[in-house]
């Protein structure tokens, strides 16, 4: 709200200049003024506001502090011409998680998981600490975004490509499912911590104290058997089973080393992201997730930015929305266990579109705000597990010589992409990047103003349509034998139907017990 020297009649002139917000409703102008040099009084109010002039606020802006003692935005003033900057800082964020991808995602398969998760985690602790001292600088700011986030995919996937790699392979939707609720705690837990401290630079040092925690337990993280077997490492493959042997209280196999040397005989050689498209199948698949994960993450951006357009309180919002992930991923792992990967999440984006078009069109009547709130909390829900599907499915479909890389490429197209979340809360700036999807909103929805709360759930029942049909054609990777080698995974589904279901697991081979042989009583 503008801050301007008028102690009288202020409501009176206010009047004559309103904007219609996110919802339609007319509200006073939060970033222009009347261009008056004299305080007005009751006798002056008859002056034409057309002659005073219009203006942008000259005398600075007063904040809501109902939530927020201070943020970045209100620290700067990025309001009103400004405004751009907030969107502009996700976006220099997602960038460095773009890159990170990118770079970490390669170098994962190639030096090893535990110097990657040791590497990017000493990223983390250093951009986001460095971000709180930078909000002066705006170009420094965008800087120290990107450091901060170069690092946050490439820690998920080294930690979750170990755990999976070290388990066993029907284990593997477990694996996934912990590390998707250990994410969820923590968005959970990160509302609460913004709401209590109501500063931003508290919240990113706190915030940021895990990454110093794990640190002093970096001891205890190890590096990928498998991954080692894979690259002909056998020694240190030895050393890591041993290790992993002495925890279990178990040993290793006697013959475990002339086997690891079979294995190392037989090593690939991969090319990073070119291995992805070594051939038609593994290409088509690569693909396909690729868009999965880009539909998934977008909408996932897209809904979580959304947040600031909801009424009432923002931390309770976000925790909202946050907290609907844990039965999320919980029912996405029963799901897809029971169902299979592939018509798990085929169906769950059919639900999206179908809540999608309620939301449409109750979106803009206040009278039943609550219920809105409902269907953008279900959608969260849903879009919780088809991408826990999408996660699994991208863990399963390659192999360990490659698996980092492929899991960091869906990452890398949704977040390249995904970029476009934070333009489609803040629709204004669409027309510029994307022509087409501004058309297609325009002609479904047009009206006078500039942005409508609408637009979103329209882009994201679109997107959920394509995710439908394209899921559909991804290999079920439940109770089949998954690729072990390149080459298993370039040819990985062909022998597949598409209107086939999971396979029920096989059954477990008991061992009849043997009897001794009765004895003749004397």
């Amino acid at each position: 709200m503008s801050q301007t020297p008028v102690p009288l009649c202020s409501s009176r002139w206010k009047g004559f200049i309103r904007e219609n917000n996110s919802r339609g409703i007319e509200t006073f102008d939060n970033c222009r003024m009347y261009n008056l040099s004299l305080p007005i009084s009751e006798s002056s109010v008859n002056i034409s506001h057309q002659q005073a002039g219009v203006v942008g606020c000259q005398y600075g802006w007063e904040y809501d502090h109902t939530w927020y003692s201070e943020t970045a935005p209100s620290r700067s003033d990025w309001v009103c011409d400004k405004e751009l900057y907030v969107t502009n800082t996700f976006v220099a964020s997602q960038a460095g998680d773009l890159v990170g991808s990118f770079v970490f995602g390669q170098l994962g398969d190639t030096i090893g998981r535990r110097p990657v998760f040791l590497l990017t985690l000493s990223l983390l602790a250093f951009g986001r600490s460095v971000t709180t001292i930078a909000a002066d600088i705006y170009p420094l700011f965008l800087i120290t975004c990107f450091l901060g986030t170069v690092a946050t995919n490439s820690i998920c996937v080294s930690t979750v490509a170990v755990g999976m790699e070290i388990s066993a392979r029907d284990k593997s939707s477990h694996i996934a499912m912990l590390q998707c609720l250990g994410w969820t705690a923590g968005l959970c837990l990160m509302p609460m911590i913004a709401w209590a401290t109501g500063n931003w630079m508290s919240f990113l040092l706190i915030s940021s104290l895990p990454s110093v925690v794990f640190f002093t337990t970096i001891c205890m993280f190890p590096e990928s058997p498998r991954w080692l077997a894979a690259r002909g490492r056998t020694t240190e493959c030895i050393q890591e089973l041993r290790r992993i042997a002495d925890a279990n209280g178990t040993e290793v196999p006697l013959n475990a080393v002339e086997v690891l040397k079979r294995l190392g005989e037989k090593r690939e050689n991969t090319y990073g992201f070119a291995s992805l498209f070594s051939s038609w199948t593994l290409a088509r698949n690569t693909s396909l997730i690729m868009m999965c994960w880009l539909i998934n993450m977008l909408s996932y951006y897209t809904l979580t930015l959304n947040v600031t357009n909801m009424s009432g309180n923002p931390f309770l919002n976000f925790f909202w929305q946050a907290l609907v992930e844990l039965p999320g991923y919980t029912l996405g792992k029963v799901f897809s266990d029971r169902f299979g990967r592939r018509w798990t999440q085929s169906i769950g984006f059919v639900v999206i579109v179908l809540s999608c078009m309620v939301l449409v069109g109750i979106s803009i009547d206040p009278s039943v705000e609550w219920l809105t709130t409902s269907m953008v909390v279900f959608v969260k829900f849903c879009f919780t597990v088809t991408n826990y599907v999408i996660y699994l499915q991208g863990i399963e479909i390659y192999p360990t010589c490659i698996r980092q890389s492929g899991t960091s490429v869906g990452t890398l197209v949704s977040t390249s992409l995904g970029m476009l979340g934070p333009y489609i809360v803040y629709l204004g700036c669409i027309p510029m990047l994307s022509p087409v999807l501004c058309t297609i909103v325009y002609i479904l929805c047009s009206q006078g103003s500039t942005t409508d709360i609408r637009y979103p759930y329209i882009i994201l029942g679109l997107m959920a349509l394509l995710g439908s049909v394209l899921s559909a054609f991804l290999p079920e990777t439940l109770n089949v034998k998954l690729p072990e080698t390149l080459y298993d995974a370039q040819h990985f589904g062909d022998d597949q139907k598409f209107w086939s279901i999971a396979r029920p697991p096989p059954a477990k081979k008991t061992k009849k017990k043997k009897h001794p042989p009765p004895t003749e009583k004397p």
